[in-house]
């Protein structure tokens, strides 16, 4: 597939301050879509006017995007309930940045890690369902699905407890192929058939095995042949978004992309 079609079908990550400081109008030139990055940080430090300025602006260029919410230090199921309600509120902060800007979806991780939380996982899914149920609301009210992403779970139960509880379609799930490869400790068709009922959207990035290197699909060892097999098989056309970390590794990154929905059309979003 073309790297024209391939940008149409396709959303690259790209952090807020990157984008308005120095990136919107390559990406309006190039026709490519963000996966917008927010963190508390710059939830703090911009200021409403210039969310609407930056949706204007892709409005403008006829491209969509999608977000990616805050995620550091805002463990949803934390023990301490202030810190679930300061994850709350950073996330509601940001769907409501992500309903401004027309998002096709928010990417929300739990913030579940094993090490920490593997002794407490009863409770801690419980306090992390409360939040997610508020923001499940909201996300209905504004329209922004919400995509609930693995990232160092070992296991799909997690997720599936949260999406049994939580509505569809406006929440679903993110497969992360990359991380499910380095953190987790089960094996990538065990994470679709626990979830692919409710899989809304990929992130695509690829490593050697040990690291999340996030390195162009095709320049590491992961099996996205496997992966794109199994949505062809099962009728799924999820979003799909590129996490390469540098600019230099945009376009190898849409061109893998590009090569699998070559052997696998039936998967590329309309």
């Amino acid at each position: 597939m073309n790297l024209e079609a391939v940008k149409r079908r396709a959303f690259v990550c790209c952090p807020f301050d990157w984008l308005v400081e120095r990136y919107l109008p390559l990406l309006a030139a190039e026709g490519i879509q963000p996966e917008i990055g927010l963190d508390a940080g710059l939830l703090h430090r911009y200021r409403w006017p210039t969310f609407r300025r930056v949706a204007r602006r892709l409005r403008a260029a006829g491209l969509g995007c999608t977000v990616h919410a805050p995620f550091t230090d805002l463990p949803l199921g934390a023990a301490d309930p202030e810190i679930r309600r300061v994850a709350a509120r950073r996330l509601s902060q940001a769907l409501r940045v992500a309903g401004e800007l027309g998002a096709r979806s928010m990417v929300v991780h739990t913030g579940f890690d094993p090490r920490h939380h593997g002794g407490d996982l009863h409770r801690w899914r419980e306090a992390a369902l409360e939040v997610l149920g508020v923001l499940a609301g909201a996300a209905a009210a504004s329209g922004v699905p919400l995509m609930l992403e693995n990232v160092f779970e070992h296991d799909p139960a997690l997720h599936r407890f949260l999406l049994d509880a939580l509505p569809a379609p406006g929440v679903g799930f993110c497969l992360d192929l990359g991380h499910q490869v380095v953190f987790s400790r089960t094996p990538a068709r065990e994470w679709l058939e626990a979830l692919g009922d409710r899989l809304g959207q990929l992130h695509l990035h690829d490593n050697r095995g040990r690291n999340d290197d996030h390195l162009a699909v095709g320049e590491g060892i992961l099996d996205f042949d496997g992966l794109f097999a199994w949505l062809a098989a099962h009728g799924r056309r999820p979003i799909l978004t590129l996490e390469p970390h540098a600019e230099s590794a945009v376009r190898p990154a849409l061109e893998g992309l590009g090569r699998l929905l070559d052997r696998f059309p039936s998967v590329a979003p309309a």
